[in-house]
């Protein structure tokens, strides 16, 4: 089956069917031992998972992992049993959900699904099944939301999937649909052996002008000193204090002619000037708002992109690269006279909600027809994709 024809059959669920298979996947498979949740993973989604279950009314048997410190513990009033234990006291009774997901690790669901099986673990079940099931206490989460949402914009998934300029991309297109519909992330390709916001099919070169939006501890712009050597300006914005903090010790670790080159800046980006609440973490995870009632309670200065690089004036970006949770749509539209005067090159996550993979290439298309989109994972299961726009006036 060709892609679009693969495309469009995923696309033709009705979407009463769809909605009643949320609804019901949960319940369908684990029965009543759905009764009974044992959560296999205990660091930061299972934590998450036993707070909106509560929320829900629902409290978890037990935690299990496969990292022995934990077993033994109690973590969030839950206790932390080894996989061997949690078999052989709920393997029969419970259902087990994976609460493995996170960036940065080899993890996949199917490994952790085939070592409870081994155990004898009747009932293994993913956790955006679970999600679905108390969609509202845990969703959206990332890219995890509910299938109905993607039937309901079919015609624009259709419309993205069409801008796109490899059978690579349009590959990897296909099984992130796939994915958000099914809540099986098997279907995904693993990620490709190059820096991430650095593809080869971004034609990057030293004399390029950076804008790095979600600068974080100068990940990036460690990455393009190892892989291009220099740049002509680099201007990172990162509101987290400790993450910027970090970022601010590389650059200081620089020579002094290439440190001159770089602006670090406290700044979130957004469609519009003015303040934010921050939730600082000093991780990855830091984000625009709250999460949970929790975060680092801070106030940050928004800017718009335009407005910024109107102000920092000559030589302009050319290129635009946005890491920022979920941000990033609102911030592209702070940034529509840059992206349609000046025709950056863009990486654009699009891993943080359900519909940055369509709604994100379609504005940008929308504000300039020239740009040819590629999408690239550069993480297992789902986590950071990127997207690529590359104007007619750099294509290789």
């Amino acid at each position: 089956m060709d892609l679009v024809a693969e495309l469009n059959e995923l696309l033709a669920e009705p979407l009463h069917a769809v909605r009643e298979r949320e609804a019901t996947a949960f319940d369908h498979r684990a029965g009543s031992p759905g009764d009974q949740l044992v959560l296999f993973g205990a660091g930061g989604l299972g934590q998450r998972t036993v707070r909106k279950l509560r929320d829900a009314g629902v409290e978890p048997v037990a935690f299990s992992d496969n990292n022995e410190s934990r077993w033994g513990t109690v973590v969030d009033g839950v206790p932390v049993l080894s996989p061997q234990e949690a078999a052989s006291k709920f393997g029969s009774s419970a259902a087990f959900v994976v609460t493995i997901w996170g960036a940065g690790g080899p993890h996949r669901l199917e490994q952790t699904m085939g070592q409870l099986k081994g155990l004898g673990c009747a009932t293994v079940v993913p956790f955006a099944w679970l999600a679905w099931r108390y969609s509202d206490q845990m969703l959206p989460y990332y890219g995890i939301d509910l299938p109905s949402h993607i039937i309901e914009q079919a015609d624009d998934v259709r419309r993205a999937f069409a801008l796109l300029s490899d059978d690579r991309s349009r590959s990897e297109y296909v099984a992130q649909v796939r994915w958000r519909l099914t809540g099986d992330p098997g279907c995904l390709d693993h990620p490709v052996d190059e820096p991430q916001y650095l593809s080869s099919v971004a034609p990057l070169e030293v004399t390029d002008r950076i804008l790095d939006c979600g600068a974080y501890d100068g990940d990036t712009l460690r990455s393009w000193l190892e892989t291009k050597g220099e740049f002509a300006r680099y201007i990172g914005l990162e509101p987290d204090p400790d993450s910027r903090n970090r970022l601010e010790a590389v650059v200081a670790g620089l020579p002094a002619e290439l440190a001159g080159r770089v602006t670090v800046l406290p700044y979130a980006v957004a469609s519009e000037e003015g303040t934010a609440v921050f939730s600082a973490w000093g991780t990855g995870a830091s984000s625009l708002g709250t999460v949970g009632g929790q975060g680092g309670g801070m106030t940050v200065e928004c800017r718009q992109i335009d407005q910024l690089v109107a102000t920092l004036g000559d030589p302009r970006p050319s290129l635009l690269k946005m890491d920022i949770e979920g941000a990033e749509l609102d911030a592209l539209h702070g940034a529509a006279g840059l992206i349609r005067g000046d025709g950056p090159i863009l990486a654009i996550c699009v891993y943080h909600r359900q519909s940055d993979l369509w709604k994100i290439p379609l504005f940008v298309a929308e504000l300039r027809g020239d740009y040819a989109f590629y999408l690239r994972p550069h993480n297992e299961e789902g986590w950071d994709l990127v997207c690529y726009g590359v104007p007619a006036s750099r294509a290789a």
